[in-house]
């Protein structure tokens, strides 16, 4: 419990007891469980706001607050890497560096714009949106043991620490039935498709490029595995 609440403490902005880096790295497995937590929270602007339109901006508002944007902050420092195609040294500079080059501001307008049309796809429809937040939490979490676990960085902390499968499936499996018998098998099988898919390719991308677990990585499969599960559960709920 203390390592859950070290997680939820680290990847959120929710009032968790406890401030230890080290133990949210070693409750890494729980992600699901955060991923839950987040879901529901957002999932109940979506089902209370009237319109559809009004919906996707409550939550993606709310999104922002919960998570602090520190996905978001690591999707944009990554989407510069992509943009300019760098790998080793060059990417480590980029990477590392402050600014925001016109890359990150493209891609991560390009990523609202879909989450925008997805949530408002998902209007009525919470058990889909909490779903999707599982779906990319658990990216996270499989993105991160793809990555080798070299170096002294946060991302390498989190996939060293973090490596204990067998609680993770299970976390995941309880997330999953609940999931599945509250919103339909059908949608949580295709959010967490779409957020291993997403997983797989910033994995080996980042394995390839920076040849290290990054965080900046991480945040990248997290919030595109969260757009696309959406856009995968928009298509088949049509």
């Amino acid at each position: 419990m203390r390592r859950l609440a070290c997680l939820t403490a680290f990847l959120t902005r929710l009032p968790a007891p406890c401030s230890s880096i080290e133990d949210a790295a070693r409750g890494f497995p729980l992600v699901p469980l955060v991923g839950l937590l987040e879901g529901l929270i957002v999932a109940a602007a979506v089902a209370a706001a009237p319109r559809p339109l009004l919906a996707a901006a409550a939550a993606t508002l709310l999104h922002l607050a919960v998570t602090g944007g520190i996905h978001l902050d690591g999707f944009a420092d990554y989407s510069d890497v992509l943009g300019a195609g760098a790998a080793g040294e060059a990417a480590e500079r980029i990477i590392k560096d402050p600014r925001r080059g016109g890359f990150a501001v493209s891609y991560t307008a390009a990523l609202l714009a879909a989450r925008l049309a997805a949530l408002a796809s998902l209007a009525g429809r919470p058990w889909a949106v909490a779903s999707a937040y599982v779906a990319a939490s658990e990216a996270m979490y499989a993105a991160a043991r793809l990555m080798p676990a070299r170096g002294s960085g946060l991302g390498a902390l989190f996939a060293r620490e973090g490596g204990r499968d067998a609680v993770n499936i299970v976390a995941l499996a309880a997330v999953g039935v609940l999931l599945a018998a509250a919103g339909g098998p059908q949608v949580a099988a295709v959010a967490l498709a779409a957020g291993l898919l997403v997983a797989v390719a910033v994995g080996r991308d980042a394995s390839r490029r920076l040849g290290r677990a990054s965080g900046d990585a991480l945040g990248f499969a997290y919030e595109a595995a969260l757009t696309l599960a959406m856009l995968a559960e928009g298509w088949l709920l049509g």
